[in-house]
């Protein structure tokens, strides 16, 4: 037979006052009782018990025998077990989607900085790990870095494109990957653009007058999509060049902005 004090203490555990659980320990224990005699059992006042006996009886634990003696009988334990279980998945399926409904508004406009080389690594991996569907990249980091997180993404068939201006190694790698072979870009690991399934982008790098690896993290749509269409558009345009080879931005196309002259 169980210990009494080890399933009072699983009562409490469950939601139950200390009270509440000797009360309905002491019902299933002697089938029916009144007030007075579930006091008298446990040795406690008869106000403690009836506020006990009342809140057991709105939680549907125990209830009250026909008539008008005051008679209370405790439900079924496996009754009563079985809808403490179907309450309590129900009651955490809606909680996982309030939090998340609350987890989506709040990071739709948050922007999180990432400063040093090391931990834009790690928040690059972390992404990946997450992807379902399709990874975009645009960098010139070594992709052998990341070779652990492409191989288990290849195991949940997620799609991983890659572009870069470098000669990049993509050897043995799960990826598609469009490069223009720019030797004077390789090994020089100077930035990193990434979307993961169009719903987050991190982008970084490393400037000209500074060191230290500077990046920013979100799950804003509009950055994400931007990103996107960036590293569509740097495939797109050096497919072109492959198929007409030529470069295809000349004077005619450009617009002669600060952008195209810096």
């Amino acid at each position: 037979m169980a210990r009494v004090d080890e399933i009072l203490s699983l009562l409490k555990k469950l939601n139950f006052s200390k009270t509440e659980a000797a009360v309905y320990v002491d019902l299933l224990k002697n089938s029916s009782l009144n007030g007075y005699q579930i006091a008298k059992n446990l040795n406690i006042s008869r106000s403690s018990v009836y506020s006990a006996l009342d809140n057991l009886y709105k939680k549907g634990v125990v209830f009250l025998l026909p008539g008008d003696s005051q008679i209370y009988k405790a439900e079924d334990p496996s009754v009563l077990t079985n809808k403490m279980k179907d309450e309590f998945v129900e009651a955490a399926d809606l909680l996982e989607i309030k939090l998340q409904q609350l987890k989506t508004t709040d990071s739709e406009e948050r922007y999180l900085n990432i400063e040093g080389y090391n931990n834009v690594v790690a928040k690059v991996k972390e992404l990946l790990l997450i992807a379902k569907k399709e990874v975009y990249i645009n960098t010139d980091f070594d992709l052998q870095i990341f070779s652990k997180e492409f191989i288990e993404l290849q195991k949940r068939s997620v799609r991983i494109i890659i572009f870069s201006f470098s000669k990049v190694n993509g050897e043995n790698l799960p990826v598609e990957i469009y490069k223009h072979d720019d030797y004077n870009c390789f090994g020089k690991q100077t930035r990193i653009m990434l979307v993961v399934d169009c719903k987050k982008t991190l982008v970084a790098d490393k400037g000209p007058n500074r060191e230290e690896f500077l990046g920013t993290f979100t799950e804003n749509a509009l950055l994400t999509a931007v990103v996107s269409e960036h590293i569509h558009n740097d495939i797109y345009l050096l497919k072109l060049k492959k198929i007409y080879k030529k470069n295809l931005i000349n004077k005619d196309i450009k617009l002669n902005t600060m952008f195209e002259n810096r």
